[in-house]
């Protein structure tokens, strides 16, 4: 697979998203066609996440991560295509949970917008983002624990001292 220009930024702004990389303003940073100051869907990822990047993928980093430190790693070819395969299937699947969760919400708030919302659809419409924000949170969970499943036990060992090892600024 040729990982086009697209997917590189893609791939490389979820990165940075997920790394908790310096936050770029939401209003300066929005997804196309949406309307001004709607935050892309890195940012929203990150706000309704259930904390994804600090409490999963801080302890169990993905592919992406394993692609920076490939060599330190000492990645082959296969295993260098087959992270890249999953940086691609995890950003589709980032982007796809955030676009449900925003339908599931604007659901929500047309249907509290009315004059006399009924009790059973707004607490269907709550429960609804509620699992929508659960898909969110989940959503690259099998990514990040398939990447690690193609690393060797050798591997492995390195990659538990990479991310013991605190960055640095």
């Amino acid at each position: 697979m040729r990982w086009t220009k697209a997917v590189w930024i893609q791939a490389l702004a979820l990165s940075i998203a997920t790394l908790g990389g310096q936050v770029v303003q939401a209003a300066a940073m929005t997804t196309p066609g949406a309307a001004p100051g709607t935050p892309s869907w890195q940012s929203y990822f990150r706000t309704n996440s259930l904390d994804f990047p600090a409490v999963f993928r801080a302890r169990h980093p993905g592919p992406g991560w394993l692609l920076q430190h490939r060599a330190a790693l000492h990645l082959t070819p296969a295993q260098i295509s087959a992270d890249q395969r999953l940086v691609t299937g995890m950003v589709q699947a980032a982007r796809t949970s955030v676009t449900a969760l925003q339908a599931t919400y604007a659901k929500y708030q047309a249907d509290a917008g009315v004059t006399a919302p009924a009790l059973s659809t707004i607490t269907a419409d709550v429960e609804a983002v509620g699992r929508a924000e659960t898909r969110v949170g989940l959503a690259m969970v099998p990514y990040h624990l398939k990447a690690y499943a193609l690393l060797t036990p050798t591997q492995k060992s390195i990659y538990q001292t990479l991310v013991a090892t605190p960055a640095t600024p």
